[in-house]
């Protein structure tokens, strides 16, 4: 009976201290993530740039897989678990990768745009971008691809599809107005003047949209991207700074014209065709519409 007793002691010792060990470290990385949570939340950080995820506690089991998938945690935290749930504890810190969500064994993540304070502004889309009205196109930030390279390619496909779609618009003085300026407005923008359309691009901002709001140093992106005009461009842990400096490095080659502090306040279907767009500039009538960023007031 003793040797049986003894057994177990051996054997049941190190697993309750490696148990404990595991909770001790557990408990302390909660305590850490709540304190960082806490304190982006006091200082105003809570509203995520773009796409982000939304996970359901009731599904959630802790695993933290959610937390190494994630391609920013590394320099800039955006998830992390307390009391054994995962939460998006730095909300501006997230970009949009989506990785999270493919890697979640639980189905717990929902990848949104837009929060319960600022309204979920995901539209609905065709698959060439084309909104339930006949003529305005949506991509981008907007669309919901917070990812600036998926962005990027958003901005170049639905460029190409609204070409086609002009072969049934009516004539207007300005093929197309673009809205947004940030990585998929601007590459529709270039491949607009590469495809020699009358277009005019307007932002309400600066260049680069979101990625101007991106805090100082941020990894933005890891990987190349195929642009209008340029060509193929090879990033490799390009932070916000460097590709604002690219982008208007590439403003300044091609002359691509945008006209900036420019916002968008109303839009009305035109009987002429197309539509009348209003800015806080002037009034455009525009065959086609392309929104890839637009501010909700």
């Amino acid at each position: 009976m003793q040797y049986t007793f003894d057994l177990y002691l051996i054997y049941a010792l190190p697993i309750l201290i490696v148990w404990a060990i595991f909770v001790l470290h557990g408990k302390r990385k909660s305590k850490r993530n709540l304190a960082l949570k806490t304190e982006e939340f006091e200082a105003g950080l809570t509203e995520p740039a773009s796409l982000h995820p939304l996970i359901d506690p009731a599904k959630c089991m802790g695993c933290g897989t959610c937390v190494k998938a994630c391609p920013e945690q590394v320099n800039h935290p955006v998830l992390g678990l307390i009391d054994n749930k995962a939460e998006l504890i730095a909300p501006t810190n997230c970009i949009g990768h989506g990785s999270c969500k493919t890697a979640c064994p639980f189905d717990a993540i929902t990848l949104v745009f837009g929060t319960e304070k600022r309204g979920v502004d995901i539209p609905l889309l065709k698959s060439n971008f084309e909104t339930s009205m006949p003529g305005i196109f949506i991509a981008g930030e907007l669309g919901g691809m917070g990812l600036i390279r998926n962005a990027i390619e958003q901005g170049y496909r639905a460029l190409d599809h609204i070409i086609e779609s002009l072969k049934e618009v009516g004539s207007a003085p300005l093929d197309i107005l673009i809205v947004g300026a940030g990585p998929a407005g601007f590459c529709a923008s270039l491949r607009a003047m590469e495809k020699k359309l009358n277009y005019k691009t307007v932002e309400q901002e600066s260049l680069g949209g979101t990625v101007f709001q991106f805090p100082r140093g941020k990894l933005v992106m890891t990987a190349p991207v195929k642009l209008p005009i340029i060509g193929d461009v090879k990033f490799t842990e390009t932070t916000k700074e460097k590709l604002l400096e690219f982008w208007q490095d590439v403003e300044k080659k091609t002359q691509v014209q945008i006209s900036y502090h420019e916002r968008v306040e109303k839009i009305t279907p035109s009987d002429k065709g197309g539509y009348e767009v209003k800015t806080s500039k002037d009034l455009y009538h525009t065959g086609v519409l392309g929104i890839f960023r637009l501010k909700k007031t």
